[in-house]
C-alpha cells in the first residue's frame, strides 16, 4: 500500500500547502481520503494516476476545504465512486447530499464528477478494507477512517480519547493538528501535543500532523509540541509518501 499527502492543510489552501487530501493505492485502485484542493494534483500530476483502473474516495465530512476537490475529478477519465457518510452526519440521502456538493448552479452537475455511495459503516471498496468511526467533537460531527488497518485518519475533530483504541497498532496515523502547542481549547480541533499524546497511547508506529492551520503553521513548533509525547512525529508537507 501507497499512501501519499496530496492536501496536507486545513481551512484555506496556501502556496505551500493545499487542503485535506490524502492518497492511497493498492496496485491499480486508488483510494483518495478527502477531496480538498490537493485532489487538483491528480490533474496537475498525472503520474499519480498512470497504470489506475478503479478510483474510490471517501469524504470525512462536507466542509469546503474537503470537498473543493471534487470539481477535479470531473478531468478524470476513470468511474468515480463518491462514498459519503450523508445519511451518518446530515440524515440526508448521499445522492441530494451530492447534488448540493456539485450540482447546478454551482457546478457543471454531479454526472460529471463521479456516482456518490452511501458510506453507513465499515466495508470493502476493491482492495480497501475500510473501518470508520463517528467523531462528536466538531460541528455537524466528522468520520475518522482506517484502511486496511495500517492507516488511519483522523481529522477535524478535537482531542478524542475514543480515537486511542480505533488507531490502535496502526503503521500510520495522520492526525490532524490545527493548533501547535501542549493543549487547546478549541472544541473542534487538536493541538500537536495532544495528537502526540494521542499517538503514543494508542501504539501506532508513526504520527503524521496534517490539517495544518494556514494562520499557525510553523512546523517546528508543531513538531517540537507533538515529539514531546511521542518521538516518531512528523509534520505532513504536500507531496509526503508516508507508506
Amino acid at each position: 500500500m501507497e499512501v501519499r499527502l496530496l492536501g496536507t492543510g486545513g481551512w484555506l489552501p496556501t502556496d505551500e500547502r493545499e487542503t485535506a487530501c490524502m492518497y492511497v493505492r493498492s496496485g491499480p485502485d486508488v483510494l483518495l481520503l478527502d477531496a480538498g484542493t490537493g485532489a487538483r494534483r491528480l490533474i496537475t500530476e498525472p503520474a499519480l494516476l498512470a497504470g489506475v483502473e478503479r478510483f474510490h474516495v471517501v469524504l470525512s465530512h462536507f466542509h469546503l476545504d474537503h470537498v473543493m476537490g471534487l470539481v477535479a475529478l470531473a478531468g478524470l477519465d476513470l468511474e468515480r465512486q463518491i462514498w459519503m457518510p450523508a445519511r451518518l452526519l446530515a440524515g440526508l440521502p448521499a445522492d441530494e447530499v451530492f447534488e448540493r456538493l456539485v450540482g447546478p448552479p454551482f457546478f457543471t452537475g454531479t454526472d460529471v464528477v463521479g456516482t456518490p455511495r452511501e458510506l453507513e459503516g465499515d466495508c470493502e471498496l476493491g482492495p480497501f478494507r475500510i473501518e470508520i468511526r463517528l467523531q462528536p467533537q466538531h460541528p455537524g460531527k466528522t468520520i475518522a477512517v482506517k484502511v486496511d488497518g495500517r492507516l488511519a485518519y483522523c481529522t477535524d475533530t478535537a482531542y478524542d480519547p475514543e480515537n486511542i483504541e480505533f488507531a490502535r497498532g496502526v503503521s500510520i496515523l495522520l492526525h490532524e493538528s490545527f493548533w501547535s502547542g501542549e493543549m487547546t481549547d478549541d472544541p473542534s480541533h487538536t493541538a500537536a501535543g495532544e495528537a502526540g499524546r494521542l499517538a503514543a497511547e494508542s501504539g501506532v508506529e508513526r504520527l503524521v500532523l496534517v490539517h495544518i492551520n494556514p494562520e499557525d503553521c510553523d512546523d517546528a513548533e508543531l513538531a517540537i509540541s507533538a515529539r514531546a509525547h511521542f518521538a516518531a512525529s512528523d509534520v505532513g508537507r504536500d507531496g509526503l509518501l508516508v507508506m
